[in-house]
């Protein structure tokens, strides 16, 4: 609130009253009061009592009358009652006391600080009013220039502060005004900033996830309830370094994970986290956490902290679990008697006479009918292998090729399938030649399945710059976009193998693909539908 401003209530009335009209009648009174002591006939003269008697009424009005109801000009009454007040106690003290000029100085403050431009003529006026009274009261014009001068340099001071008064205010209020309208912005943008705060709070509390958030210095600014949780099992505090405990492990569950290569410390140091599969918890009840990390960078680049994701992957890790013990279980248990029915088959092929073709031929039957179950029982068991173990040699890529084409050449002469070889470049290279055969064996397997009839089945490979690539191509009604997406998972088959009743467990682009992991490679699938499809493993060569 401005010095002489009025605010439109009951209180802002006396502050104004405390803080214009109290020290004029306060002045009032003192000078009065020391005319009296030193000249008491002052204190006779009509002009001095009306005057005094004049501030206590403009004073008794500023107080009482309830001004914040009426228009804001009319409170200039009291200001100009003080300007009369001052005219007449100036017209009989002047003489003896001159510095009784000094009390407009009250009044025109007020008129040129709390009122629009007219507050500040009617300042003027005043003065000059207050200045010819005093000629007025003695019958006497001034007869000297000095007397003059005397006349002019009072109002004009008076004046000359007056609008410098006026300037002020304005000027002050032009800024209470811009200060006004920045601190609306700023407390709108903070109540905007806290509607935003409230909503990613709501968003980041209800997400089935733990998400925490540090700053760009590695300090803790936002974490939801459920990743606290997951930090209380592993056994740190999101707040407190190094935010790593004793309570996590690889995915063996037994390897304690050191605390530098933890999750939240790789990523404060800035490595990116990409779906980590760790335990979390006692050994007895631990949790499958699956966790990745980002950087949140401003606009300019400069970065805002770190995010990271986790999620309670129990539930998917323990299903994986039932499923890989169920594949060995069950490989296991069709083993055994499988082994002994192609056992007794062989004892019964040797005691069937050549005479008997009948039955001859009806063993055979059964034997290729065990075979092939006992091949797809070695499929589920591979199926049940979580790693490959290799046994690297110095091989050629090119006969490696030709034992694999060898191994269908049978299945593709049934379905009229002509395979062909080409050498990209050099042949020689350091891999497992058994477990490479055997992908290529899968992907040529495949390529007769799903291929067309009668049409040609390309088998690439070579070594090239530190990396041998092998690729097999066919024709056929190819894959879209979900089928290539989902091709390698385990048990996967596709809407034609579904629909054309193709035999296979789905787990022919499984086993290539943990044979290309085991070496260190990559396997990739380049397929359109109603096109040719290329499947190439990119393994080192060395």
């Amino acid at each position: 609130m401005p010095l002489f401003e009025m605010e439109a209530t009951p209180r802002g009335r006396s502050r104004v009253f405390l803080r214009a009209q109290l020290p004029f009648v306060l002045a009032v009174v003192f000078l009065v009061g020391i005319a009296g002591l030193a000249q008491p006939s002052t204190l006779t003269a009509g002009v001095v009592v009306a005057g005094a008697v004049l501030s206590i009424i403009a004073s008794v009005l500023a107080l009482a009358v309830p001004w914040e109801r009426l228009p804001r000009s009319w409170m200039m009454l009291v200001a100009v009652l003080d300007l009369l007040a001052v005219a007449l106690i100036r017209a009989e003290l002047l003489p003896t006391f001159p510095s009784v000029s000094v009390l407009a100085i009250f009044p025109v403050l007020w008129l040129a600080y709390g009122f629009p431009w007219y507050g500040i003529l009617v300042g003027v006026f005043g003065t000059g009013f207050i200045t010819s009274f005093r000629f007025v009261y003695v019958g006497a014009w001034p007869s000297s220039p000095v007397e003059w001068a005397n006349v002019v340099i009072m109002p004009t001071l008076v004046v000359g502060v007056a609008v410098i008064v006026f300037v002020a205010a304005r000027h002050l209020r032009r800024n209470s005004r811009q200060l006004a309208r920045a601190s609306r912005a700023q407390a709108e943008a903070l109540d905007e900033a806290r509607d935003t705060q409230s909503v990613a709070l709501g968003i980041v509390d209800t997400v089935n996830a733990g998400v925490i958030f540090y700053d760009a210095q590695g300090r803790l600014e936002i974490a939801n309830a459920r990743a606290h949780r997951f930090a209380e099992l592993g056994g740190f505090r999101l707040d407190e370094p190094p935010m790593a405990g004793d309570a996590v492990f690889d995915a063996d569950r037994t390897s304690v994970v050191p605390a530098r290569e933890q999750v939240i410390p790789r990523a404060l140091a800035g490595d990116a986290v990409s779906d980590e599969f760790e335990w979390w918890g006692p050994a007895d009840a631990p949790v499958a956490v699956v966790a990745s990390s980002g950087r949140v960078r401003r606009a300019d680049g400069d970065v805002r902290g770190t995010v990271i994701v986790i999620y309670d992957a129990t539930v998917l890790a323990e299903t994986i679990e039932v499923r890989e013990q169920f594949l060995r279980t069950v490989s296991h248990e069709l083993r055994t008697p499988l082994t002994s029915i192609t056992g007794f088959l062989d004892l019964i092929d040797d005691e069937v006479g050549p005479e008997d073709t009948r039955l001859k031929r009806y063993v055979d039957v059964v034997t290729r009918r065990t075979a092939d179950l006992s091949h797809r029982v070695r499929d589920l068991f591979a199926a049940s292998e979580s790693e490959k173990t290799l046994h690297a040699d110095d091989v050629d890529l090119g006969e490696i090729v030709a034992t694999a084409v060898a191994e269908v050449a049978a299945f593709a002469d049934a379905r009229a399938f002509l395979i062909e070889t080409a050498a990209t470049g050099p042949t020689s290279a350091r891999l497992d030649g058994t477990q490479v055969r055997l992908a290529i064996v899968e992907l040529l397997t495949n390529a007769v399945k799903f291929g067309i009839p009668s049409s040609a089945i390309t088998v690439s490979y070579g070594v090239h710059d530190g990396r041998a690539v092998l690729a097999v191509t066919n024709d056929g009604p190819g894959l879209g976009p979900t089928e290539q997406r989902r091709a390698f998972d385990r048990f996967y088959r596709g809407s034609l193998a579904r629909s054309g009743e193709i035999q296979g467990f789905g787990l022919g682009l499984t086993t290539v693909r943990a044979i290309a992991v085991a070496h260190g490679g990559t396997v990739g699938l380049d397929s359109a539908p109603d096109g040719r499809t290329t499947v190439t493993m990119d393994l080192p060569a060395a």
